[in-house]
């Protein structure tokens, strides 16, 4: 229901072999920390999550907020989420922004996004762009179809464009 939403987790992807155990220096790490609120009519949230890298990967920090509205005045809603990566060494931070509108059209959701990130202190053919138009809609109680289009920039002057269907049941 509507209210306060906060979740911790603590993940030791080496944890099950007894030579690198569980927070130690011999293995990898990833504590997230989530915290937010669900309302009538909007939302918010933020996360933050940290990578020791100890063994084979770089570390990571990352911070992440979003917020999604959906106002009375119309049959929508707009959500917009922003976050940033800062990897250990030499990595390149990242930042990621995403405004996505869900439009009710008809008997169904007409849903378009458009995302965006940036990878600092490289060059621009490591920046990622792209954008999505889908359509969901009910054919019974139990089955709703999902027709989408999708085009992503990978920076370097190629774009991977497709189209999909998704199909989802429920019993």
């Amino acid at each position: 229901d509507n209210g306060l939403v906060v979740s911790a987790s603590f993940v030791a992807d080496d944890g099950e072999d007894s030579a690198k155990g569980i927070n130690t220096d011999s293995g990898n790490d990833v504590t997230t920390l989530t915290v937010g609120y669900d309302g009538d009519g909007f939302g918010g949230g933020l996360v933050l999550a940290s990578n020791d890298g100890d063994v084979g990967t770089v570390g990571y920090d990352a911070f992440g907020l979003g917020f999604n509205y959906s106002p009375e005045s119309i049959p929508a809603t707009i959500s917009v989420a922003y976050d940033t990566k800062d990897p250990e060494g030499t990595a390149n931070d990242e930042t990621d922004l995403f405004i996505g509108v869900d439009y009710e059209v008809g008997p169904g959701t007409l849903h378009a996004a458009w995302n965006t990130t940036e990878v600092d202190g490289g060059s621009d053919n490591l920046d990622i762009s792209g954008f999505e138009v889908s359509y969901s809609y009910s054919v019974n109680d139990g089955v709703t179809i999902t027709p989408g289009f999708f085009t992503v920039d990978d920076g370097e002057g190629e774009e991977d464009t497709g189209v999909v269907v998704e199909t989802a049941f429920s019993f």
